[in-house]
């Protein structure tokens, strides 16, 4: 009884299911006492999200101005796409919305690879079991923020494969439109279009044939991504006024060395490739197993071929785009074509996973002791994703509640006691997003593509301290999305965490506060202290601190 159990294609999927509702139950009983990253997460996203629902999101008009950062930033600076996630902390709130959507991120990604894996990666005798536990595997990963922009890859490549075999069900259609706004075009829609441009291409040329429907598909998805992208497309092409600040977006790059020393790391922890973890220390040992197997017995497998050379030109392409001797030719080409191809790391976790099944099903067909060879792989696969979930990773950042600190940060409102709407503040030593979410109006804020010309004007706030610090200059004039008032006197690797409450007091912060003033900038929240004998433009009006719900020790500054 128990082998036909396990034996039982639904009885395992359905076993799959419950693994990962498992994995995520502590979303369900911490609730907000979890902790989750804050880079790309609580410093932005999910600000950004709030935002736009409080303007009356998640669907607003193409000309929406966010007035509640900066001077007032365009849609597509927080919002450029018509995400369907946005959907969800509607319904169900910021921290419960974010919660669910990670839950059904992971099951997008289990049931996208499965039936890929099962239709068009793997063998027809390939064990049941290696396509049920990959797929748990590649579902349990974890995914950047709250879309699946690469948990949905599997289920797109499984549409468009169909298509290409003439299968012209309607659900391969739907996932197409479905994933056009669920994803982001600029981070992997692009180079999924492009990869299968070229397969259709490959079947033209070498194949004489004519993929039509699969064409149709590529055709499909472009003109949805150009409809969920409206915000996008509207501040470049229609907004006469909108200049980027992503035009002077500049990657220093670093040694060639270094960067293949910074990638062979990923294999051990997922900090370099924050946004595309893949975390294949013992896939790649079953992909080297496999290859040896292969060509001892010579078996050649098409797919696995394919997609090893994709992974490694592809790796090839990102360390020469990231390599300091092309920087200034990665300058003139993001001025042209402002998307960062080293982006293609977006499809490398999929392209992971599809080997690591065929690389077990070759294992286990090949090899005497194979499936117990498999299983030990798995096991400690398995082991490397549960150590590797965000609320297990980040237990030195603050949690959910304490990070946002709402009571805390309602108590200054209060003590304030002017109308939100009618100042602005500004953070030091604290990440923008805090204020944001808690309904304040920030001059600061974090923005993938911002206009140029609130750039400059910043820069004009924060020049003579950028001008004391290299790094710092370097990080807001060539890359320039954290839009802080950055202080000098703090080390420079805190300013993508800003979580320590324990900084040495800022002594002098070299700021242009007439400036902003005349921006109606009022206040500045610190969680440091500045010194006020040498900032006479402050004035330290009340500290704010044990709060049990509250990770910070806020000190509000009265600009005068």
């Amino acid at each position: 009884m128990f082998h036909i159990f396990f034996t039982k294609e639904k009885n395992l999927l359905l076993l799959g299911f419950l693994l990962i509702t498992v994995v995520f139950s502590p979303y369900l009983f911490l609730g907000e006492n979890i902790h989750i990253p804050i880079w790309d997460n609580l410093d932005s996203n999910l600000v950004w999200a709030k935002m736009v629902l409080d303007q009356g999101g998640p669907f607003l008009p193409l000309d929406t101005t966010i007035d509640q950062m900066m001077d007032g930033v365009p849609l597509s600076s927080i919002c450029p796409v018509y995400d369907i996630s946005y959907l969800w902390f509607k319904i169900f709130g910021m921290f419960w919305g974010y919660a669910f959507s990670k839950y059904l991120v992971a099951l997008i990604g289990f049931f996208g690879m499965y039936l890929l894996l099962k239709k068009h990666m793997l063998p027809q005798d390939t064990p049941l079991y290696i396509s049920i536990v990959v797929s748990v595997l590649f579902g349990l990963l974890p995914f950047w923020s709250f879309s699946p922009h690469i948990a949905g890859i599997p289920a797109v490549l499984f549409a468009f494969l169909n298509l290409r075999q003439g299968n012209i069900r309607y659900y391969n259609w739907l996932i197409l439109i479905i994933y056009a706004f669920y994803s982001s075009l600029i981070l992997v829609g692009f180079f999924l279009l492009v990869t299968m441009s070229c397969l259709w291409v490959w079947d033209l040329i070498r194949k004489r044939k004519n993929s039509k429907y699969l064409f149709m598909g590529i055709i499909l998805l472009s003109l949805m991504y150009v409809i969920s992208h409206l915000p996008l497309f509207y501040s470049f092409f229609a907004d006469s006024n909108y200049t980027s600040h992503r035009i002077e977006y500049y990657i220093s790059g670093d040694n060639i060395w270094g960067i293949i020393k910074q990638m062979a790391k990923e294999t051990n922890n997922n900090l370099f490739f924050f946004h595309t973890v893949s975390l294949n220390r013992y896939i790649l040992v079953s992909l080297f197993i496999a290859s040896f197997l292969m060509i001892k017995y010579k078996k050649k497998n098409k797919v696995f071929i394919l997609l090893l050379i994709f992974v490694v030109s592809s790796n090839i392409l990102y360390i020469l785009y990231r390599w300091s001797v092309f920087s200034d030719i990665v300058f003139i080409m993001n001025k042209i074509l402002p998307i960062d191809l080293s982006r293609i790391s977006w499809l490398w976790p999929a392209s992971w996973y599809m080997l690591f099944a065929i690389s077990l099903y070759y294992i286990q067909i090949s090899v005497r002791w194979g499936k117990y060879i498999c299983i030990i792989i798995i096991l400690t696969q398995s082991f490397v994703l549960f150590s590797s979930q965000p609320y297990y990773t980040n237990l030195n950042n603050p949690s959910y509640n304490k990070f946002y600190a709402e009571q805390q940060f309602n108590d200054i409102k209060q003590y304030i006691g002017k109308e939100q709407t009618s100042y602005k503040v500004t953070s030091v030593c604290l990440h923008p997003a805090i204020s944001q979410y808690n309904g304040f109006n920030t001059l600061d804020g974090f923005s993938a593509s911002y206009p140029l010309s609130y750039k400059y004007k910043f820069r004009k706030v924060i020049g003579k301290e950028l001008e004391k610090n290299d790094a710092y200059k370097a990080h807001f004039d060539f890359w320039g999305c954290q839009c802080y008032l950055f202080s000098t006197e703090i080390p420079f690797h805190f300013i993508t965490v800003y979580y320590a409450n324990n900084l040495s007091p800022i002594q002098h912060l070299d700021l242009d506060y007439s400036l902003i003033k005349e921006m109606n900038g009022q206040y500045i929240i610190s969680s440091t202290e500045i010194n006020t004998d040498y900032n006479s433009r402050l004035r330290l009006m009340k500290i704010f601190d044990n709060y049990e719900t509250s990770h910070w020790t806020i000190y509000l500054y009265e600009i005068i």
